[in-house]
């Protein structure tokens, strides 16, 4: 091969490199797409990245961690990304991809590239991939279960009420059924969507609603039972909702929720998790409840680390520049709250895209970093009724696959009865377009690099040493915490998990502490907070004053015994 075809077929390989690297997907990628797409980001990065399988999904797909940072990873302070828990938010997986990409993108930036010499990112983008595989899958559907088989109905029999396509367009959406003892009416502000009847306003059912699908095993529920077996955010340790469907048979009984427990119980230089997913406490942050604190079993944040959730949430806030966040609380058993509960980490969760209150061409919730035009004053207030909203704002943004239109089709359940299929496309309201979210990711990349400057730093300063008679030496110091955020949660204190701050004096031979404590143990330092420590010394030569933990990392000065 000659050295100009060489050089032509480098620089074209660079070239479609540079384009895949910089393009996003123009639709959500299935688990094998996943999967070529963080090989190909390693094979770029590799001195920066690593990828590893940490165990299979009920279906045998891997569940991947991307690792990003330079040198040895375990031995520096680290924070997990996690995404694609609940199987209906695509967006998250995204979102994480994208952000690690955009994050090694950047690792020649100065500011990036200290963060990766000091810190590492683990990136899990997909820890329900049977779940996500059915927006790939005919027909689709959203689901949330994993690929378990469930009795969900109690009746003795797995998965024999499913979901079926009545009309036969690939979708799984609703069927509505004219009946004089419904319950929905057509929506005012749009006829396309059907709510509740107020008889208070003298309003009368019209429709009964069910999803679309045949009642098979004929007791009197329709899809019931179908493929989709546990939801992995309510299978989790903290508030597990006991004897509910989908919630599995008890706490983290499948494969991928005990992968990535097992992989973040083992690895404690993990500082704090963020979330990509339909909970979100970054926003506006929870607040404070000593009630809630007060009892066996606590299940509202502590004092302190709400402190330190309202000033990480006004960090994503100005970071992003995101508003109008609509209310998305915490469902029980779910990932982000048995982060903190009982992995004892600080735990922040954000969907990272969310419908905008207001008409906006973006695509994105409104930015406030941004000027915007007065709105015409007849424009109206926004509509209250989220499906109204989000078919408005899909209108606005050509998104022409949105809803599907009401189509009559012959309803075996309902015989000679008007029956119609149609509804809001599968996915649709929480995954926008994949070429909406490149904006969100660039945001996201920001707060997680302002989230990792202001992590703990730990100094050792005005370290003395006095000789005193008899070989003995005193040696005293002051440790420091520099960052802008505690060493760890006050919650941490009671998790068993969750290293203590620790303050040693490693001597060598012939050297010996005889009096104070050669390790001191103890809960969080604040935000610049400082300690004095004190050690009399019997011998002479060199010593190592270290302090710090694995959330923090180690500082380490020489003392000279004389």
């Amino acid at each position: 091969m000659t050295y100009r075809l060489l050089s032509a077929l480098l620089v074209s390989w660079l070239t479609a490199d540079a384009i895949l690297a910089q393009t996003p997907t123009t639709s959500y990628i299935n688990h094998a797409q996943l999967t070529t797409r963080l090989r190909a980001l390693t094979g770029r990065h590799g001195g920066l990245s690593s990828l590893q399988s940490v165990g299979k999904s009920r279906s045998g797909k891997d569940i991947w961690l991307l690792t990003i940072g330079r040198g040895p990873a375990a031995g520096k302070p680290a924070v997990a990304v996690v995404a694609g828990v609940d199987g209906t938010h695509l967006a998250g997986t995204e979102l994480a991809v994208q952000t690690a990409e955009k994050l090694l993108a950047a690792a020649n930036q100065d500011s990036v590239a200290r963060l990766l010499d000091s810190k590492t990112f683990y990136f899990f983008p997909s820890i329900n991939p049977d779940a996500q595989e059915q927006f790939s899958a005919r027909p689709r559907y959203e689901r949330s279960g994993n690929g378990a088989d469930t009795d969900d109905d109690r009746d003795g029999r797995n998965n024999e009420d499913p979901f079926e396509d009545l009309n036969r367009d690939g979708l799984i959406t609703q069927v509505r059924v004219e009946d004089p003892t419904g319950t929905f009416i057509p929506s005012k502000e749009d006829p396309r969507v059907l709510v509740k009847a107020d008889p208070a306003k003298g309003e009368t059912g019209r429709y009964i609603v069910i999803t679309e699908g045949i009642d098979n095993d004929k007791d009197g529920s329709f899809n019931e039972d179908g493929a989709g077996g546990i939801a992995l955010d309510k299978n989790f340790t903290f508030d597990y909702p006991f004897f509910t469907p989908g919630s599995g048979e008890m706490p983290v009984s499948e494969p991928e929720n005990r992968a990535l427990l097992d992989f973040l119980y083992k690895a404690p230089n993990v500082y704090a998790v963020l979330t990509f997913g339909p909970y979100n406490n970054l926003s506006e942050a929870p607040k404070f409840d000593r009630a809630k604190t007060t009892k066996r079993i606590i299940t509202g944040l502590l004092e302190k680390d709400a402190t330190v959730g309202d000033q990480v949430s006004k960090l994503y806030n100005g970071q992003t520049g995101l508003k109008d966040a609509p209310a998305m609380p915490a469902t029980r058993g779910n990932f982000a709250q048995t982060a903190y509960y009982h992995y004892g980490r600080f735990s922040f969760s954000t969907p990272g895209w969310w419908l905008p209150k207001t008409d906006n061409t973006a695509g994105t919730p409104r930015d406030t970093t941004r000027r915007e035009p007065a709105r015409n004053a007849g424009a109206g207030t926004p509509s209250t009724n989220e499906e109204v909203r989000y078919l408005k704002w899909a209108a606005a943004n050509n998104i022409s696959d949105a809803f599907v239109n009401w189509t009559p089709i012959e309803h075996p359940d309902f015989p000679g009865r008007k029956a119609e299929v149609g509804g809001i496309a599968p996915f649709a309201k929480l995954n926008p377009p994949v070429t909406l979210l490149n904006e969100s990711a660039d945001k996201h990349v920001r707060f997680l690099t302002a989230l990792a400057r202001q992590m703990p730093v730990i100094d050792i300063v005005n370290v003395r040493t006095e000789s005193l008679s008899g070989g003995l030496t005193r040696v005293t110091a002051q440790v420091i915490n520099r960052g802008l955020m505690p060493t760890g949660t006050e919650i941490g204190d009671r998790v068993r998990f969750v290293p203590k701050m620790k303050v040693e004096l490693k001597t060598g031979n012939g050297q010996s502490v005889v009096s104070g404590r050669r390790m001191v143990l103890r809960g969080p330092m604040a935000a610049g907070e400082s300690m004095e420590v004190s050690f009399l010394v019997n011998g002479t030569g060199r010593a190592i004053l270290e302090a710090g933990n694995a959330m923090t990392g180690t500082k380490t000065v020489d003392v000279t015994l004389r």
